[in-house]
């Protein structure tokens, strides 16, 4: 009874549970009835984008399914792993932190280390605005040897700041070795767009998502209708990707 207990009550004390609880107060001891609706309304709005039943279903929408087990069977020139997992305010070249994308680095680790590709194409330098210090492909590369590929096997895109710029420098370096059979791994959900970009200069690769956000199959617990930081969270992110992939499409990049 205590782990049922323990798991449920802690919901009601989050922060964001508290908040929500105080807006729903609110709205019943509110006397104005316009002002009533209004936030009415925006505790429904709300309560929608903070749920991780939402969250789940935006972000099942946006991801690619697993790939087929016939990758292994196949050899590839090179695997591309698309950087965007690094916490670069904390990395060091002694070490690094990772946020929840390192299924990406990892994933390109072993498909090289297998025989599966040849190569590894690691695409990404720092995202961020104004300091631009730290290059996250050199320090996955130093990553990388450690956990056991050859330096000689690890190429690095180390000036990309968003996915357009890492299709755009790939395809040069894939071009300039003269790769034809490819592999391309980053997250699930942002795999449609980082494959549009790749096509869109004329780079078709396998696809091989990871770092999954949603299980194979919603259920529709008790937990997917509570408000959480955690469904907030996904469902910002997926926000976040449909904008790109819109911003994309406008611009031509995909």
């Amino acid at each position: 009874m205590f782990f049922y207990i323990s798991k449920t009550f802690q919901y009601f004390i989050f922060p964001l549970t508290l908040l929500f609880l105080a807006l729903i107060l609110i709205f019943f001891i509110y006397p104005h009835r316009t002002a009533k609706y209004l936030l009415g309304g925006l505790i429904l709005l709300f309560y929608i984008l903070t749920i991780p039943l939402t969250g789940n279903i935006l972000m099942a929408y946006l991801e690619e399914l697993p790939s087929s087990n016939e990758i292994y069977l196949q050899t590839f020139d090179v695997v591309i792993v698309l950087t965007g997992m690094l916490n670069q305010d904390l990395s060091t070249v002694e070490r690094l932190e990772f946020h929840e994308g390192v299924d990406r680095i990892l994933a390109g680790i072993n498909l090289v280390k297998n025989g599966v590709a040849q190569h590894l194409l690691i695409s990404g330098g720092s995202g961020k605005v104004f300091n631009q210090s730290k290059r996250e492909a050199k320090l996955l590369k130093i990553f990388s040897v450690k956990f056991g590929v050859s330096p000689e096997q690890i190429l690095i895109d180390e000036i990309s700041r968003n996915t357009y710029e890492n299709a755009l420098n790939s395809t040069t370096i894939i071009q300039e070795y003269g790769f034809t059979k490819y592999l391309l791994v980053t997250s699930s959900f942002h795999m449609r767009r980082a494959r549009g970009a790749f096509n869109k200069q004329g780079i078709f690769p396998e696809v091989y998502p990871v770092d999954f956000r949603t299980p194979g199959q919603i259920e529709m617990d008790f937990f997917q209708f509570l408000p959480s930081v955690g469904g907030l969270s996904m469902v910002t992110g997926a926000i976040r990707e449909f904008i790109a992939l819109a911003v994309y499409k406008v611009k031509g990049y995909i």
